[in-house]
């Protein structure tokens, strides 16, 4: 019974987040704290949209969207590049142009 609780707190991150919502419980004034989470969660929404290739994106789109895409279409208009894309034209800059 003890091993079981143990797999299940391994596999269940609920006591780190009580932990971090403590944490964050302790920030004064609120409005900083509101300040911490809403750039946190801005910052996680901005890295997973940049993960998936923009034309994987457009693709989405065209289909209806999901969620991810939309904020990935935000970015891309603001000039923002995602982290697959970046990687791409840099592999493509190793090459030699043809003529």
């Amino acid at each position: 019974a003890a091993e079981d609780k143990e797999v299940i707190k391994s596999l269940f991150h609920i006591p780190k987040a009580c932990s971090l919502a403590k944490e964050l419980l302790k920030i004064e004034p609120p409005s900083t704290r509101w300040r911490v989470m809403y750039r946190v969660w801005l910052g996680m929404l901005f890295y997973s949209a940049s993960m998936c290739r923009g034309y994987l994106h457009a693709k989405s789109l065209g289909e209806g969207g999901e969620f991810l895409s939309y904020v990935w279409l935000v970015l891309s208009l603001k000039g923002a590049k995602t982290l697959a894309d970046k990687l791409q034209m840099l592999q493509g800059d190793d090459e030699e142009p043809t003529l």
